[in-house]
């Protein structure tokens, strides 16, 4: 009697690398907040010589009066704004700085994870892609990354507008108020640093939830496109600063769908480290090769441990 061909278990799916750094781009992420900082520092030394330009004695009381007509604040505020625009929107639409340099790159790690991965899963799914060129070159990916370039900008955009905005309140306020110039300056570069800190958001935002999208598009596609039937396994960073609702989800498989409508909610997407790994799934969306699953689960409970014991100590230290 002939036994029936059991279907074979597919490789298991991969896992991040870096449990502390689940999408691969932390040092991409420190690079593009280093420059945004620097292109921040150059923005408000603009406005800082802009300040100078403005003719300015000291009255009585510690109370400046600025030499300053409409026309003249005018054209600062003008010459200003085309230089913050040229410094955040260098490069326009279609290659605009962050996008190129930084986002494109997130982009294209997501891509090549998600190629990895499924390739590893699916022969099916390598024979039809061939090759992480071959994507990279398709045209779905083309208008996935265009879609990118254009999401990009308009982040950008806003970015320009509100730093031009506080930039230029911090300026008009200071000489309305009679302020030292010296004082004026100060505030100035005090609210570069903010400005800084809003660019670096977007920098961890964006570059990982960019990498997030490569993976779910891709992951979408091949469902489409060859009817693999796909789930995502959250994987968190499980660090001290690991938000409880996000650790929560770690171990736990979703439909693409689930997990985009999940990042659209509230603050879930801003400063998230945690990724998604693509798993294939039977009918009833049960992984057919379960050990990743059994793995994340582990590190999830080795972690609560580890957060109840640290916990517990410094419970136990405060009421020492």
């Amino acid at each position: 009697m002939m036994r029936k061909k059991t279907k074979a278990t597919p490789k298991p799916a991969i896992l991040p690398g870096n449990n502390k750094d689940p999408t691969g781009i932390d040092s991409l992420e420190r690079r593009a907040i280093k420059d945004f900082a620097r292109r921040m520092k150059k923005i408000s030394r603009f406005y800082i010589s802009a300040l100078d330009r403005i003719p300015a004695r000291l009255a009585v009381n510690a109370y400046y009066e600025y030499q300053l007509d409409p026309l003249l604040l005018s054209m600062v505020l003008d010459d200003a704004s085309l230089l913050v625009d040229s410094v955040l929107l260098e490069g326009g639409q279609n290659s605009n700085w962050f996008a190129q340099t930084y986002v494109e790159v997130a982009v294209i790690r997501g891509t090549a994870q998600a190629f990895a991965n499924l390739s590893q899963q699916s022969p099916a799914y390598l024979a039809d892609r061939e090759s992480l060129q071959e994507l990279l070159l398709s045209d779905p990916y083309q208008r996935r990354m265009a879609l990118v370039y254009a999401r990009t900008f308009e982040e950008m955009k806003g970015l320009s507008a509100e730093t031009k905005r506080n930039m230029a309140r911090i300026l008009t306020e200071g000489i309305g108020r009679g302020l030292n110039p010296k004082v004026v300056a100060v505030n100035l570069r005090k609210q570069a640093g903010i400005e800084i800190r809003r660019a670096s958001t977007i920098a961890r935002t964006e570059m990982t939830m960019a990498l997030r999208r490569a993976r779910w598009d891709e992951a979408d596609e091949a469902m489409k496109t060859l009817g693999l039937n796909i789930r995502l396994l959250h994987f968190s960073a499980l660090s001290p600063t690991t938000r409880q609702t996000h650790a929560a989800r770690h171990a736990h498989i979703y439909t693409v769908e689930e997990v985009r409508t999940w990042y659209a909610t509230g603050a879930n997407a801003i400063n998230c480290k945690c990724s998604q790994v693509e798993v294939l799934v039977d009918s009833k969306g049960i992984p057919l090769n379960p050990k990743v699953v059994e793995l994340a689960r582990k590190e999830y409970q080795q972690w609560k441990g580890l957060a109840a014991n640290s916990l517990c100590c410094h419970q136990h230290s405060h009421a020492a």
